[in-house]
């Protein structure tokens, strides 16, 4: 079996091999057959050493891209995560305030946990500046009224509360 001796490029011959590859990655005939006398090799060699030149900045690139894509996918995973974690919050609090509109609506529901709520020390915006509005539709006079019971008041101002946090 018959093995080639590889001769290595010295470093002149690599620094004028760059230089001509940055100016132009692509070889002419013309300018492969210049460097090949200029550095003394075959124009053979300098166009293999122009394609292994252009491959490795290839590998290169597609590693930089592999990376940056890397990068924002942990960025969206994140993101994704971060979302999914307030999509269960507001869920909850959606939860908590159709229980609340609810008892509301059923007053006797509504005196069973009132008394409960009111164990349950919940800090919540008063309602008082909205109970002396003036309210325009019959709609809002049933509104008005939910307001003014006095067993609901707490479960309205822990909806609130709940709604506006």
């Amino acid at each position: 079996m018959e093995y080639s001796t590889k001769k290595r490029l010295t470093q002149n011959q690599l620094n004028l091999l760059e230089t001509s590859f940055i100016t132009n990655s692509k070889l002419e005939g013309e300018r492969k057959q210049e460097l090949a006398n200029q550095l003394g090799l075959s124009s053979k060699q300098v166009s293999i050493w122009y394609q292994n030149k252009r491959a490795r900045c290839k590998a290169e690139a597609v590693e930089r891209d592999y990376q940056a894509l890397q990068l924002q996918l942990q960025n969206v995973l994140a993101h994704n995560k971060r979302l999914q974690i307030e999509v269960r919050r507001l869920t909850h609090k959606l939860h908590q305030a159709n229980h609340l509109l609810f008892l509301a609506s059923n007053p006797s529901a509504a005196s069973a946990s009132a008394s409960a709520s009111a164990s349950a020390s919940t800090v919540a915006p008063s309602f008082n500046h909205l109970q002396s509005s003036s309210w325009d539709s019959p709609a809002t006079a049933t509104t008005n009224s939910i307001w003014e019971n006095a067993e609901l008041l707490p479960i309205m101002e822990e909806l609130y509360a709940c709604l506006f946090e």
